[in-house]
């Protein structure tokens, strides 16, 4: 009797460790699998960030902020505060009466107001405009005077065709 209990014990022992075994078989191949796609999937967003931080590079080429020569020629003066500073001189021209000098388009609709302005180096300047109908882009030189004072010159401009 007795060799029978051990008999049906080591049978009982021997399914539960077979099982045991499939089981955990199965367990690590489905987690072999996550795994094996999470790599995948990090693969493809490390890519994805190194084609989207070549983007933002080559964006911020032309912009003041990251430009050395920038600092130099302004003598290292607080850069984003003058960036400012430029923007809403710039902006100023939206809110004078009249015509804005700085875009040569006869007023149409409205009067011609800048919506985007990008400034590319210590000397350039691309602004967007419209009349809330017609819209254009143009080039700006602008320089900063001794007194702080910040005067624009159009140095190019367009008006996307009116579909």
């Amino acid at each position: 009797m007795q060799k029978k209990i051990f008999i049906y014990l080591f049978a009982f022992t021997a399914l539960i460790l077979i099982f045991q075994l499939v089981n955990s078989s199965k367990v690590v191949t489905y987690q072999v699998g996550v795994i094996e796609k999470k790599i995948n999937e990090n693969d493809f967003l490390q890519a994805r960030l190194d084609t989207l931080e070549q983007a933002y590079f080559d964006d911020v080429y032309f912009t003041l902020e990251p430009n050395q020569q920038t600092y130099a020629y302004f003598n290292d003066t607080d850069i984003p505060a003058l960036t400012e500073r430029i923007k809403d001189a710039l902006y100023a021209y939206n809110v004078k009466k009249g015509k804005n000098t700085l875009i040569p388009y006869a007023q149409m609709e409205g009067k011609f107001l800048f919506n985007k302005v990008k400034l590319l180096n210590h000397k350039w300047i691309i602004a967007d405009f419209s009349d809330g109908n017609i819209w254009g882009e143009v080039l700006l030189q602008y320089d900063v005077n001794k007194g702080g004072s910040i005067s624009f010159t159009t140095l190019s401009h367009f008006l996307y065709p009116n579909d």
